[in-house]
């Protein structure tokens, strides 16, 4: 059975609209325009604002679903920190016990270790400008991938220890094989990034 709280106290229901539906989406929408922001005031200080936005264009093919999956990625981890929290705290009735240090801390390098990556083809610095405009389409990809492996981990995890409520906005999860998704995710996008990769050599 899933966990479900106790309707009759408005209070509970308001703290989970808010730990759940809210937070998530502000702090996601807020790392996506950070993220964005990054970009552009790199390029900004290394050439002018005028390049940077019309790399940004240039690159939407590409930067737009980086952006966007890093905002999802965000708006899961912090979906997970207020399941968790609320849990704890009672809020939630019947929560399973999961281990919130470490499955946080796998949220998080599932959400952000590989961002690093994608700052690396739109620096244009001097010393790598051969390599990156050459390769910046396939580490613009290892972004794109990194994304969605990120983030089906992160639903498998949230499955996998039912952080979520009947009906609430995780719900949807409960009937997927988040497992095989995630395979077949790891499967497809090494499979993309090689032909990517062989394209560009």
């Amino acid at each position: 059975m899933q966990v479900t709280y106790d309707s009759s106290f408005s209070n509970r229901a308001s703290q989970v609209r808010l730990h759940l539906i809210i937070l998530p989406i502000i702090y996601g929408v807020t790392g996506s325009a950070l993220l964005q922001g990054v970009y552009v005031l790199i390029l900004s200080i290394l050439n002018t604002f005028g390049y940077a936005w019309q790399q940004f264009v240039n690159l939407s093919p590409w930067m737009v679903p980086l952006v966007a999956g890093f905002g999802v990625q965000v708006g899961i981890f912090f979906y997970t920190k207020g399941y968790i929290s609320l849990a704890k705290s009672g809020v939630l009735h019947k929560g399973p016990v999961v281990a919130s240090a470490g499955l946080s801390t796998g949220s998080m390098i599932a959400c952000c270790a590989h961002h690093a990556v994608e700052v690396l083809p739109i620096l244009g610095l001097s010393a790598a400008t051969v390599f990156l405009s050459r390769f910046q389409n396939f580490l613009l990809g290892v972004g794109i991938v990194s994304n969605l492996v990120g983030t089906m981990y992160m639903l498998y995890n949230v499955k996998k220890h039912k952080l979520f409520l009947e009906g609430g906005a995780m719900a949807f999860i409960a009937s997927w094989n988040m497992k095989a998704i995630l395979q077949l995710t790891v499967v497809a996008g090494t499979i993309s990034l090689i032909a990517l990769f062989i394209s560009q050599i």
